[in-house]
């Protein structure tokens, strides 16, 4: 269902990746017409006080350079769940965020951004550089065997509806009988949706032998993709947090590629009208 007022969250912190989100997140809010919020979380709700007397002037620096004003919020809590709150509330469209961003936002690395995002229901874009002259015509969509993979056609149509998007399908490859038949559901799914909307797209599959977030990446930089639509796994345990999901490899590649990532949600898909 399209949102009735459209809204933009960008995690804030001051630093340079967070600025990068921002740049990010206004060349997007104009082209979709969305209003933007800069969210910054403290420890202490002493500190909101003098967190709001910095992003007053944020905000002011910000229409000087970029001719578009962003609200803001400060809110008390922690990164893992407050951004999370606040976007459902605002019942926010998408949530820009800086990779390491959330570095100074509580002394996290940016390895946990994965926590940041987990069980989010709008998606995270990621990002790691400033915007350069793209506008997401060109995404990269890796398929691979689990099912909730499918969810992320929704965006990939509603992305097009914009940006006009030309979707690459980079199709994990497997000699493994069951997953074969799962990869080939997945493909022949969100195939027949991007016929019934119209939307270019191509076909690519992986090399078996190979990592395959390894070969996504190495495809991306190839074609000089805007961004790669991920599906985020369901369940995480310590070990994705510490060591580093596939994911997550993804979201912190070497060519900053921005990563729109995708929670699934239980139950059916649902579409934008």
């Amino acid at each position: 269902m399209e949102l009735k007022e459209k809204t933009i969250l960008v995690a804030w912190d001051f630093s340079n990746v967070a600025e990068y989100a921002l740049q990010h997140a206004i060349r997007f809010a104009e082209k979709i017409e969305a209003r933007v919020i800069l969210l910054n979380i403290v420890d202490d709700g002493k500190e909101i006080e003098s967190a709001s007397s910095q992003l007053t002037i944020v905000v002011e620096d910000a229409q000087k350079k970029y001719n578009f004003k962003p609200d803001f919020l400060v809110k008390e809590g922690s990164i893992f769940t407050t951004i999370k709150e606040v976007a459902n509330e605002l019942e926010s469209l998408f949530v820009f965020m800086g990779t390491h961003g959330i570095k100074g936002l509580q002394k996290i690395t940016g390895s946990w951004a994965l926590k940041v995002i987990e069980g989010s229901k709008m998606p995270f874009i990621v990002v790691q550089r400033p915007p350069k002259d793209e506008h997401f015509e060109n995404i990269v969509c890796p398929i691979d065997y689990k099912k909730e993979d499918k969810q992320k056609v929704v965006w990939a149509v509603y992305l097009n509806k914009y940006f006009k998007s030309k979707i690459s399908l980079f199709v994990q490859k497997s000699n493994d009988a069951n997953l074969k038949k799962q990869i080939h559901s997945n493909v022949v799914f969100i195939k027949s949706v991007l016929d019934q909307n119209k939307i270019e797209y191509e076909t690519i599959e992986s090399v078996d032998k190979k990592d395959f977030s390894d070969q996504v990446i190495e495809y991306a930089e190839t074609i000089n993709a805007n961004a790669i639509l991920i599906t985020t796994s369901r369940k995480l345990d310590i070990a994705d947090y510490m060591f580093g999901a596939t994911e997550q490899k993804i979201i912190a590649n070497k060519p900053c590629i921005s990563v729109i990532t995708v929670f699934p949600r239980e139950g059916k898909l649902q579409g934008f009208n």
